[in-house]
C-alpha cells in the first residue's frame, strides 16, 4: 500500500464534485478486431457488490462465449448462494466459472476457449480482489499507481527469476503466453487477498481501483492510468482511456473499470488496528497503575519501619 507520507499534492485538497464517487466501466472492440471477447459485469448480491472484467481467448467466437460464460456463472453463483465473506465468494464465483469453462470445452468445438479474470467484491469496508491470468487490478491515489495482481504470464515467471527486466516483458514477443486462465484446467487456484478501506482524514486523497483488460495496459502506461484516474471522474477517466488506447493502434479489445473507494485502501483492518491501539493503552494503563501501587505500597512500607524505628528508641530510653 502506499505511504501516507507521500501525500502531498495539493490538487487533492479542493472539494470534488459527486461525480468522482461514481464508479463506471467501458468496453470496446478496438481498432483491428472484429468481435469483443473482453466483458465486465457488476453484480449486487448478499456477499457485497462486485466488480469483473473477463479478456476470453479460443478461437472465432470461442473467447466472446467463454468471457460470457465467466460473467453468467460468476452471476449465477453471487444470487443463489447464501451471504459469504467476500474472499470467499469470490473464490467460489470462480471456481464456478471455472467449472463451466471445463463442461463447455469438451465440444472440440471450443476445445481451446478460456478466459482471464480481474475482479473485487466490496462489503462494507472490506474488500476482496482476486484474478486468474492477465487482466489487472491496480490502486491509484493522488497520481501515484500500484498495481496489485501479478499476470499469470510465462514473461512474469522469467521476471521473477531475474532473466528478463519488468521494462521488458510488455514488448517481450512472449508477454501473452498464459501460465494460468479460467477453463484451462479442471482445479483453479485462484489469487485472492482482502483489503479494508479506512476512512480518509481531512485532505487526504481517496483511492481507486482500476480493473482492465491487457488491450488497456499494453497501450497506456501506469503513469498515464495514474493521471488521468486522478484528474477526472470515472466515466470521463473511462472514456479518455479508451480513445488513448485506440489512438495508439487499439489492436486487442479494450475494457476498462474505475470504482472509487470511498477512503484509502489498507492491509489491515479498521476495527484490528483499533483493537491493537486499545490494547496498548490498556497495557500502559496497567503498568501505570502498576506503578503506582509499588509506589504506595514502599511509601507504607517506609512508614511501618519508622513507626517501628521510634517505638523501639522510645522503649530503649524508658529503660535506661
Amino acid at each position: 500500500m502506499f505511504d501516507d507520507s507521500e501525500q502531498t499534492n495539493d490538487d487533492f485538497n479542493i472539494e470534488r464534485g459527486e461525480d468522482f464517487f461514481v464508479p463506471a466501466a467501458i468496453t470496446d472492440t478496438g481498432c483491428e478486431r472484429d468481435l469483443n471477447e473482453d466483458r465486465y459485469a457488476v453484480i449486487d448480491s448478499r456477499s457485497g457488490v462486485g466488480w469483473f472484467v473477463c479478456d476470453g481467448m479460443g478461437g472465432t467466437s470461442g473467447g466472446e462465449l467463454a468471457a460470457q460464460l465467466a460473467i453468467d456463472a460468476i452471476r449465477r453463483d453471487l444470487d443463489t448462494l447464501p451471504e459469504r465473506s467476500p474472499a470467499v465468494a469470490l473464490e467460489s464465483a470462480f471456481i464456478e466459472a471455472n467449472r463451466v469453462i471445463v463442461l463447455r470445452r469438451q465440444n472440440q468445438a471450443f476445445a481451446s476457449m478460456g478466459t482471464t479474470i480481474v475482479g473485487a467484491i466490496f462489503k462494507g469496508e472490506e474488500v476482496a480482489i482476486g484474478h486468474v491470468g492477465d487482466s489487472r487490478a491496480y490502486l491509484v491515489r493522488d497520481n501515484a499507481i500500484q498495481q496489485l495482481t501479478k499476470d499469470h504470464t510465462l514473461v512474469q515467471e522469467w521476471v521473477d527469476r531475474g532473466e528478463i527486466l519488468p521494462e521488458e516483458a510488455l514488448s517481450h514477443p512472449q508477454s501473452h503466453v498464459l501460465t494460468k486462465c479460467v477453463g484451462s484446467e479442471a482445479v483453479l487456484e485462484p489469487d485472492i487477498k482482502t483489503y479494508w478501506v479506512w476512512p480518509c482524514e481531512d485532505g487526504d486523497a481517496q483511492d481507486s481501483l482500476v480493473l482492465c483488460s491487457d488491450g488497456m495496459y499494453s497501450l497506456v502506461s501506469e503513469c498515464e492510468l495514474a493521471s488521468v484516474v486522478s484528474k477526472f471522474p470515472p466515466q470521463d477517466a473511462c472514456v479518455q482511456l479508451v480513445e488513448l488506447a485506440k489512438e495508439r493502434g487499439g489492436y486487442d479489445n479494450i475494457t476498462l473499470a474505475v470504482v472509487p473507494f470511498g477512503g484509502q485502501l489498507k492491509e489491515q483492518a479498521p476495527m484490528l488496528a483499533q483493537k491493537h491501539l486499545t490494547k496498548k493503552v490498556t497495557e500502559r494503563e496497567f503498568k501505570i497503575g502498576k506503578l503506582g501501587s509499588d509506589i504506595l505500597k514502599a511509601v507504607l512500607l517506609s512508614g511501618l519501619l519508622i513507626t517501628i524505628s521510634t517505638f523501639v528508641v522510645m522503649f530503649l530510653i524508658l529503660s535506661s
